[in-house]
């Protein structure tokens, strides 16, 4: 049985609730209340992540925790096409993860961190740092449906949290046309599962 370690306001856990979903894999979820300092708490945490972080996947024996390596673990084991092999495909999903995780969670997380938790957070670096990342994006998403290839992949899903959170960081999504476009073909896709937060969903208490 697959067990996801994860908490229901977190877009890296998100991404692999997706394709969790996506890929229709039965997994226990379980409660992580990191905000609330549970895993500084339990050392059967640490264990399984010495970083204190979630996501942290079970699957059989394997421990994996980051969420980029999580999808590429899921996508390589339970469905390849999410993650292709053929080299320039492989090197462009990748370009994309490492992009979710230095230029989106610099900027975009950060700032939904600012506003929902109260960190101590430089909001105005933040804010410009995440309107160049929906431009980047905006800009790369003219004249394709998807990141990395001709059809979704794991780049997508580990883009896209984040990016459809941005406006609990006080970031002008809608303004971004082709972005809007994009999170539409991704929430359009079988099993695609939502959060707080997002469009269309209850806000956060």
């Amino acid at each position: 049985m697959i067990r996801l370690h994860d908490h229901h306001l977190s877009g890296n856990g998100h991404k692999v609730r997706m394709l969790l979903s996506m890929l229709g894999l039965d997994h226990e979820h379980i409660f992580t209340d990191v905000p609330g300092g549970l895993p500084q708490k339990d050392p059967a945490f640490a264990a399984l992540n010495p970083l204190l972080q979630i996501p942290i996947l079970e699957d059989d024996g394997t421990v994996i925790w980051d969420s980029q390596a999580i999808l590429a673990y899921l996508a390589r084991r339970y469905g390849p096409d999410w993650f292709p092999l053929e080299p320039k495909s492989a090197a462009q999903v990748m370009q994309w993860l490492s992009f979710a995780t230095n230029e989106i969670n610099n900027s975009l997380q950060q700032a939904r961190l600012y506003y929902l938790l109260g960190e101590h957070i430089d909001i105005d670096l933040m804010t410009r740092r995440g309107m160049r990342v929906l431009a980047i994006l905006d800009r790369e998403l003219v004249n394709r449906a998807w990141l990395a290839t001709d059809r979704p992949t794991i780049a997508d899903l580990a883009c896209y949290p984040y990016v459809g959170l941005s406006r609990q960081g006080k970031l002008p999504l809608d303004d971004f046309r082709h972005v809007i476009a994009w999170m539409e073909r991704i929430e359009a896709l079988p099993g695609y599962v939502s959060m707080p937060g997002l469009l269309g969903t209850p806000p956060i208490p």
